[in-house]
């Protein structure tokens, strides 16, 4: 598997500051106007493939969008019946989620992206059980293998594994909790996990929203704020030799041949999909409307 690499990030505000547009279609994840950062950053990027910002009411149907928040139908993610729309979102006030239960909610999309190049997956999420592996985001492989975002082995993951379960590449996040010592149940978590066909790796960007109160050992009087879970980028190589996709886009489960199987027991928020490889700093701001305040002083 070779070595892995790791990315550290300048701390970043939680995403749920982000300024955010209100409207039908177009709050939550949108193109780059509906949010802080000049057009001319997303006009350096390519075209999106498509966001959805779960925000309805009620389902099934999570409408999708494309650039310039343009309703993008032929993506529209389409869950099974019962999943419960409508759920507060990761950002408060008026965001919502989805709810899925963890035994047989899900959702389809068309696959929109191109093996060929590369792809990434984002989206937010937040657990409502720990137990098992649970996929949040997944596509199926013409060759049989699939890759998968979530909680895996007890971490957050994006891996690409093989129809009998063989791991072709993985990479982690080594953090079984928040920094705080809290479950993940209490947290809403970003998961960006992405492939690239040109540079042979696969790679996980992690962050969680919101941060506490750390003081020094036997100084109480010396504390300082510290992440939950600063931003990171984990890569893997993989010599995967690039296969079509094939099957929908699931939300919530992943698939071998006609099963599905680990759903998501929790809760799925702003997603999208990007012809991309790694992301940096313009194109977190143009995902998210992030800014990057200086970095608490420790005293």
């Amino acid at each position: 598997m070779g070595v892995r690499l790791r990315f550290s990030e300048s701390r970043m505000t939680a995403f749920g500051m982000r300024a955010r547009t209100v409207g039908v279609l177009v709050s939550g994840v949108l193109a780059a106007s509906a949010f802080t950062a000049p057009a001319a950053e997303a006009d350096e990027y390519p075209t999106r493939y498509a966001g959805w910002s779960m925000d309805e009411a009620e389902g099934p149907v999570a409408h999708a969008v494309a650039d310039g928040s343009v309703a993008n139908p032929r993506a529209d993610l389409r869950f099974t019946r019962g999943v419960e729309f409508g759920q507060a979102g990761n950002s408060g006030n008026a965001d919502r989620s989805v709810r899925l239960n963890g035994r047989n909610d899900f959702g389809r999309a068309r696959f929109l992206a191109s093996t060929s190049r590369p792809f990434m997956f984002s989206t937010w999420v937040k657990l409502a059980s720990l137990d098992g592996d649970q996929i949040a985001v997944s596509q199926g492989m013409a060759d049989g293998s699939v890759f998968e975002l979530g909680w895996i082995g007890d971490r957050w993951t994006f891996r690409h594994r093989t129809v009998h379960g063989d791991t072709v590449a993985s990479v982690t996040r080594d953090m079984a909790q928040a920094a705080d010592g809290t479950p993940w149940t209490e947290h809403w978590v970003s998961l960006m996990g992405g492939y690239d066909p040109i540079a042979g790796e696969v790679w996980l960007r992690t962050q969680a929203d919101g941060e506490f109160e750390k003081c020094v050992p036997d100084e109480p009087w010396n504390c300082y704020s510290e992440s939950l879970m600063p931003p990171e980028t984990e890569v893997a190589p993989t010599g995967w030799t690039t296969s079509p996709g094939k099957g929908p886009l699931l939300f919530g489960a992943t698939a071998d041949g006609s099963k599905r199987h680990s759903f998501w027991n929790g809760w799925l928020d702003d997603s999208q999909l990007w012809p991309l490889t790694h992301t940096d700093q313009p194109l977190l701001r143009v995902i998210y409307g992030e800014t990057v305040p200086t970095p608490p002083t420790r005293h």
